[in-house]
């Protein structure tokens, strides 16, 4: 649903298309939208392009369908969200009692080129990239935009380019240290027509270049200045490249993008028990606000609390697995877990307080500690980055160089802002050091990115859902490197791209 707020990109010519033959070419159809402005007007001043990106952004969090109704328009599949909760129910760390909203994907059963989950996540990604690709060529064009506001227009957009480049490549192909010459995603960095033709996926080097070359644009012209924390600055550009050079095996580079992400910003622990919601905190580097007032925008059922809560408010999907939970300290300010079934070994014995607003009813977590339970709450804003994920990737990128006891400082400095009780660093080395900064990874990220998913497919490593408190069909191992990891290319893309064939589809 538009409103005043959304500025669409449907112009003709220029932008007669949200979406192109890199995923379903009948979306090019359509007729000039009675809302939209001429592409003169759009980049006319640096100002009006900013009101483009407050469209864009305001995609990552929209109610989103596309334009034919063939993707979108569920509770699972809204935004930017929905890829990161079906990351979150795919590994080892969430559990599900019944169906629900993102069953199949905790199922890892979700994957076929004709289901909506690989529909959405492609359809979703390349709607975004083309709204971004006509933000740049337009600003490129712009003869009233001054040099230097279109650097810095231009470098926002390509690392949103990058960052969405990134997604796709690590939801449709295996690590890029696995086989760089794999096949990749097809990239696009032109705005589409009714003309634009399908290009091949080439490889997935291909595929990292064109992201490491918008990532190298945007930290060379981004500033730190925004007016909310949902728009891309130098920090989250620093972000989006430490995770990035992290996926690539480049240690030193990850190490310094990491540090540079943070600049400026702080660890918070007192923040953690609510997820930060506000976006006010200094550990969050990137996120997305939601309001239902004053014609605001919200996911409403579709938001995260909304599968945490345990008051019958929303869906009540998620719980937690005993073996994660079993790796935190008692005094640890993210200890948020709270008792809900009788059964130890079932998948709904123990839930987190993590997500959505207080509720007003007393309940005590199984520290002890006495609190308020959390419920969902249409309002609160999700987190796309935190400074707690820097520091665990520089923590690892220093690791992975073998400068052990600089990674131990680091390390040890986010786990005794989370645990004042700490005394001192656990003082592992070699593998075990490794080992350690994973396991960090899953407790400091749990619920909102999928990390521990994303780093067995990083890491090639399996998923092993055994010994925790999944349910049996469920408590399953899956392989690394097991193709499950990836989604199929959607069928429509295949019989549509005319330099895509059969042979091009993933295992």
């Amino acid at each position: 649903m538009y409103n005043k707020y959304r500025l669409r990109i449907l112009f003709t010519g220029l932008f007669l298309a949200m979406l192109f033959g890199a995923c379903k070419k009948s979306f090019i159809d359509g007729q000039k939208p009675t809302d939209s402005g001429s592409s003169d007007q759009v980049f006319s001043s640096a100002s009006s392009v900013r009101s483009y990106f407050s469209g864009i952004y305001r995609n990552l969090r929209t109610q989103w369908q596309s334009t034919d109704g063939s993707a979108g328009g569920s509770d699972d599949t809204y935004s930017y969200n929905s890829i990161f909760l079906t990351r979150v129910v795919k590994g080892k760390d969430i559990t599900m009692a019944r169906n629900n909203w993102y069953y199949f994907d905790y199922q890892n059963d979700n994957r076929e080129p004709t289901y909506r989950r690989v529909r959405f996540t492609c359809y979703y990604l390349y709607e975004l990239i083309n709204q971004v690709n006509v933000l740049i060529d337009g600003t490129q064009k712009s003869a009233t935009i001054s040099t230097d506001d279109k650097n810095a227009l231009v470098a926002e957009a390509r690392a949103l380019r990058a960052f969405f480049y990134f997604e796709l490549a690590r939801e449709f192909q295996f690590t890029y240290l696995k086989n760089p010459n794999a096949p990749g995603v097809p990239v696009y960095t032109a705005p589409a027509t009714d003309t634009t033709v399908g290009h091949p996926r080439g490889t997935l080097q291909q595929t990292y270049d064109q992201i490491n070359s918008d990532i190298a644009f945007a930290v060379q012209y981004l500033g730190t200045a925004r007016n909310m924390k949902d728009q891309v600055n130098l920090n989250v550009a620093w972000g989006i490249a430490a995770r990035v050079y992290l996926e690539q095996g480049k240690w030193a580079d990850a190490e310094e993008a990491a540090v540079k992400a943070v600049d400026g910003l702080s660890l918070d622990a007192s923040g953690y028990h609510n997820n930060y919601n506000g976006l006010t905190s200094p550990e969050v580097i990137w996120g997305l606000p939601q309001t239902t007032a004053n014609g605001g925008q919200s996911l409403y059922y579709g938001t995260p609390s909304s599968f945490f809560d345990q008051l019958g408010n929303g869906y009540d999907a998620f719980w937690m697995s005993v073996e994660l939970v079993s790796q935190f300290s008692p005094t640890d300010a993210r200890f948020t877990f709270f008792q809900t079934g009788d059964d130890a070994t079932a998948p709904d014995y123990v839930a987190t307080n993590k997500f959505g607003k207080p509720s007003g009813t007393a309940y005590q977590l199984l520290n002890g500690q006495d609190i308020e339970l959390n419920t969902m709450d249409f309002n609160e804003s999700m987190n796309l980055m935190r400074v707690g994920e820097m520091y665990l990737i520089q923590a690892e990128a220093l690791a992975r160089q073998n400068k052990e006891t600089e990674a131990q400082d680091v390390l040890f400095e986010l786990q005794k802002n989370r645990d004042a009780a700490l005394a001192a660093s656990a003082g592992n080395t070699g593998q075990a050091l490794i080992d350690e900064i994973l396991l960090e990874r899953r407790k400091e990220l749990y619920g909102e990115m999928g990390v521990d998913w994303l780093d067995a497919k990083r890491l090639q490593l399996p998923v092993d859902r055994t010994n925790s408190n999944h349910a049996p069909a469920l408590a399953f191992v899956i392989p690394a490197n097991d193709p499950s990891f990836n989604l199929k290319i959607p069928q429509s893309e295949i019989q549509a791209n005319k330099n895509m064939s059969a042979a091009d589809q993933n295992p």
